[in-house]
């Protein structure tokens, strides 16, 4: 590969790693094409990707934006997930890919600017996605709005009880 072309290269993972969120490094130590190209399709339902290329251009793109702890994962045959939305996702699609592929490893990566370790991308995994934790958020917050709903509600059913009552009595 000519020199440019390197400079090239490393210029584009540096954007890459730039515009994303976070990254989290994998081991595809004998993993097949297809395979890799089965992850990828399913990281970009993530709104994420994967980059393989020669480990000296991602640690000169690290290196670029100055994030020589997570160098400590680049070596042997290295991918990396790059994701702009949901940390949870991508690490869950790794894990299950894992899962399927005893090669496959996560070694660990960077997560909303922490370099975070296999362990912690693991228990990152292990968590409900972003879209639930919403939910969850959402629907603590309309309970007790629902409860205060029903507390003034209550006397307002009551009279209308105790009219039904009166009318019953009357016919």
């Amino acid at each position: 590969m000519a020199h440019l072309e390197k400079e090239y290269m490393v210029e584009e993972i540096t954007n890459r790693f730039k515009n994303s969120s976070g990254l989290i490094v994998a081991n595809f130590e004998k993993v097949g094409v297809v395979d890799i190209d089965s992850l990828r399709r399913k990281l970009e339902k993530n709104s994420s990707g994967l980059i393989v290329t020669k480990n000296t251009l991602i640690k000169k793109a690290l290196s670029a934006l100055q994030w020589d702890d997570v160098k400590q994962y680049i070596h042997g045959a290295t991918g990396i997930a790059v994701y702009n939305d949901d940390p949870v996702a991508v690490a869950k699609t790794l894990f299950d890919f894992s899962k399927d592929h005893e090669t496959f490893k996560v070694r660990g990566g960077l997560v909303d600017g922490q370099v975070v370790n296999e362990e912690k991308t693991k228990e990152l995994s292990d968590l409900p996605s972003k879209n639930v934790l919403l939910a969850t958020v959402v629907n603590r917050m309309k309970s007790p709005i629902a409860g205060f709903v029903n507390v003034l509600s209550g006397p307002i059913r009551g009279f209308v009880n105790v009219l039904n009552q009166i009318n019953k009595k009357k016919d």
